[in-house]
């Protein structure tokens, strides 16, 4: 097989430098069939090429074949088809809090912390229960006038429930309220309420501590479901949406979770050039904690479209060509293409479903293509005029 192709190379030399070789020995250098004229040279077997055959990019030449030579030549094709492009991306992310399963606990009033009753991030609470006990002067002075009220001679139902009205605007609990009425005495504190279940994830509450409504006690979050944000980066921004499946890898977890990008950020972060993308995970064990690390891997489709082998496109510039099998002769062909992904382009024009190309051998092919076209226009026996 190798001494063919020396064979096969050593012809294109000597048909580059002689203008009328041997016509015998160009005959068996190029291993045409037995059964073709003896006397047929190179320009015979370029002329070969059916007549129908389409136009060559400028600088090229049809190739005539026979199996002999596809042989010797280690010719090998492969079909144009319709496949499903995809690419596989690699970003990173972190576990965060479900902020819809979040609450900040503020005061509605100034006062001090008189009870401390949850002490420690991490602790877990339910709806309702006491997180500090607050006194509160404009508080108490509600309650005083509530307790006048109901022990005046003179009832008002307008003005007692001014009073109850306003006593729940500062989220004052009504057993406290109701305390205030059965009695007649104001209550010093009150309770500052939990409003929802959860686990204290920040805290800010200490006790003897003067607040006012801008300051956050609490932060609490419900740790059964959590988010993952991840960072896609503005290259793959336009291939990531939102139903996209990825697989997520966590720090500190055996087994990948799969999981769908519920949400897309509406912006690109300036600072790091990425866009937020968002999971949602159960966590009824609360494995999963705020703060780790995710490894996020996607395969994300590019649509369906017709695809050439790499190995069959030959870059000379700006050009891309490719050599269409037909048989009998090979076809060079200027395609256009689009991006690479893993080893097929996608092909915008120049091709059509089911036609051969070649995949191997196709640098010979292509040196014997120009080899043609130039000995057909002439130039490249300029130098030998002379003789």
């Amino acid at each position: 097989m190798s001494r063919l192709v020396r064979t096969f190379i050593t012809s294109l030399l000597l048909a580059a430098c002689t203008k009328h070789s041997a016509p015998a020995e160009e005959q068996v250098n190029r291993t045409e069939p037995a059964a073709a004229d003896p006397h047929a040279g190179h320009n015979a077997a370029a002329t070969s090429v059916p007549a129908g055959a389409a136009t060559p990019p400028e600088g090229f030449a049809p190739v005539a074949l026979d199996p002999a030579q596809a042989s010797a030549m280690g010719l090998t094709t492969e079909a144009v088809e319709e496949r499903d492009f995809s690419r596989k991306m690699r970003t990173v992310g972190v576990v965060t809090v479900d902020e819809t399963r979040t609450a900040h606990v503020h005061s509605r009033v100034r006062g001090w912390i008189e009870g401390f009753h949850v002490q420690y991030v991490g602790q877990k609470v339910k709806k309702g229960e006491a997180l500090v006990s607050l006194y509160s002067q404009e508080v108490y002075a509600a309650e005083l006038e509530l307790a006048s009220l109901t022990k005046s001679s003179i009832k008002s139902p307008e003005l007692l429930e001014a009073a109850r009205k306003r006593l729940a605007l500062w989220e004052v609990p009504s057993s406290i309220v109701q305390k205030v009425e059965e009695t007649g005495e104001p209550q010093r504190t009150f309770p500052l309420a939990a409003p929802r279940s959860g686990v204290v994830v920040a805290k800010q509450a200490f006790d003897g501590l003067f607040i006012d409504p801008s300051l956050e006690l609490y932060t609490i979050t419900d740790l059964s479901r959590v988010w993952v944000s991840a960072d896609v980066y503005e290259a793959d921004v336009s291939d990531v949406r939102i139903g996209s499946e990825a697989k997520l890898t966590i720090e500190g977890i055996a087994e990948a979770r799969t999981a769908k990008v519920a949400f897309l950020a509406p912006t690109i972060d300036e600072r790091t050039r990425t866009r937020k993308a968002r999971f949602e995970l159960a966590n009824p064990n609360a494995a999963l904690m705020p703060g780790a690390f995710v490894t996020v891997e996607m395969e994300l489709g590019l649509g369906r479209g017709l695809a050439v082998s790499e190995s069959a496109v030959i870059r000379t510039g700006a050009r891309s060509i490719v050599f269409v099998v037909h048989g009998t002769h090979a076809e060079p062909r200027e395609v256009k293409l689009g991006a690479r992904v893993g080893e097929y382009y996608r092909v915008q024009s120049g091709l059509t479903a089911g036609e051969l190309v070649a995949t191997g051998a196709q640098f010979l092919l292509d040196s014997e293509s120009r080899l043609r076209a130039t000995s057909k226009t002439g130039g490249g026996h300029a130098g030998h005029g002379g003789h």
